[in-house]
């Protein structure tokens, strides 16, 4: 018999030989010494361009283990029992998935009734999620599989966030443990070993073992999070007691520690800071970089005259970018960092520097002499983009005024992978203004900047 039968045997002999638990009422003080290890169920059409011409219902077994491959389980869904799939039949779209919080040293005692730890990830992508594939991975914490916490049948659409909170005992569990309140999906769980404070690691990957998102912080850590495809640079410092690692924009994924910053612990929330004028959150803003024309046609000569990068305000906030900076490396001490002015256009609210949602800015160099479309201009201080002009692999990396990494192209760990435009005198166009910077998030289009 697999491990898990004689877990679920065992589970229901236990069940039934000393009756069904009753959770305590609402806010009632519990015993937190022990741990049980255990969850409870619950209820460019491109226009022609002219360029100019220039001179569960049993509770789930208490492993959180392996399952056995092609395996069929119950989970307890938001709307009652659903058919999970944890075999090899699931499958999930890893890269729609990123991690956006991670809290692992609250307040008080670590996964207390008040006091829970949590991993929240958020969908990026542009269509529904079942989380049947989803495995998550932390130290020091069980590998969490979606149908083992009774959400393996759940759908997480675009923009909505899983929210897994640990508890160090059952007794402490809230009352239902799974629940969706607006776009967030809260799945709890009870378990003994907690997120390592001052140095841990918190990845995804779907049940066949491909990797998905990861964060390290504190430190490099050891298998499976030293894979390369995970990670690049140092980890994230490690934030102090009380505070989250936050991923101010969900849409950029370099894999290093320029996505993250220590922040107020938000669950289920996008992060922001209080406007100082008037102490309300300003809503937040999602920008990317959506298009960038590196190799235009004709002479290398006169490439820094019709070079571009467009970003797109995906909403559903404003945005100012009077002093956001634009440089060809992640390093934000990078050569080449360059402050960007108005020139010209319209982004559709004020100042002249602001950018409504869905819009589009076109960052160019004060000598560009190609179309705008209607998008809102920005150009360097200097004639050419970052350092004397784009070359055909360098990165693109957009940071705010806070020095906050809000987009970016080509951060790959092989800046020389395809597609490369060195190849194609073409611009190179985001496939969906939410995909992850990776290579398959670009193909080569004609240039279309300001459409």
């Amino acid at each position: 018999m697999h491990p898990r039968s004689i877990a679920s045997f065992l589970h229901l002999f236990l069940f039934t030989a000393c009756g069904a638990w009753t959770p305590p009422p609402a806010g009632a003080l519990a015993d937190t010494s022990t741990s049980s290890g255990t969850t409870v169920e619950t209820s460019s059409t491109t226009g022609s361009t002219t360029w100019p011409s220039l001179t569960d219902w049993l509770a789930p077994p208490s492993d959180l283990g392996l399952p056995e491959p092609a395996t069929t389980t119950f989970g307890t869904g938001s709307d009652g029992p659903v058919l999970t799939d944890t075999g090899d039949s699931a499958t999930i779209d890893l890269s729609a998935l990123r991690i956006t919080e991670v809290f692992a040293d609250p307040d008080g005692k670590d996964g207390g009734a008040t006091s829970p730890e949590f991993v929240e990830i958020a969908h990026v992508g542009a269509s529904a999620l079942t989380l049947g594939g989803l495995v998550v991975t932390a130290r020091s914490w069980p590998e969490l599989w979606m149908g083992d916490l009774g959400i393996g049948g759940e759908l997480l659409l675009p923009g909505e966030r899983l929210l897994l909170e640990r508890y160090a005992s059952a007794a402490d569990l809230p009352v239902p443990a799974i629940l969706r309140e607006g776009e967030v999906l809260r799945a709890a769980f009870a378990d003994s070993g907690g997120l390592r404070n001052d140095d841990g690691a918190v990845a995804l990957r779907d049940q066949d073992g491909n990797p998905g998102d990861a964060v390290l912080y504190g430190a490099l850590q050891p298998a499976p999070f030293d894979e390369p495809a995970l990670w690049t640079g140092d980890a994230v410092p490690s934030p102090g007691a009380g505070e989250s690692l936050c991923r101010p924009d969900a849409t950029v994924d370099s894999d290093s520690a320029a996505d993250w910053s220590a922040c107020t612990p938000s669950p289920g929330q996008l992060h922001s800071e209080p406007d100082e004028t008037t102490g309300e959150a300003p809503l937040p803003t999602t920008l990317a970089i959506v298009e960038v024309l590196s190799n235009p046609p004709g002479p290398a000569i006169l490439e820094k005259h019709a070079e571009f990068v467009e970003i797109e305000n995906l909403g559903p906030g404003t945005v100012d970018l009077a002093s956001f900076t634009l440089a060809d490396a992640i390093d934000p001490e990078a050569p080449g960092v360059d402050p960007l002015l108005y020139l010209g256009g319209d982004g559709g609210c004020a100042p002249v520097t602001c950018l409504a949602p869905g819009r589009k800015a076109l960052l160019v160099g004060s000598l560009y002499e190609g179309p705008v479309g209607d998008a809102l201009v920005l150009k360097t201080d200097d004639n050419a983009l970052a350092n004397a002009g784009l070359g055909h692999t360098e990165a693109v990396v957009l940071r705010d005024d806070q020095g906050e990494l809000r987009s970016s192209y080509r951060v790959w760990p092989d800046p020389l992978a395809a597609p490369d435009p060195a190849t194609q005198e073409e611009a190179l166009v985001r496939v969906a203004p939410e995909a992850p910077d990776a290579p398959e998030s670009w193909v080569f289009a004609a240039p279309s900047p300001g459409v």
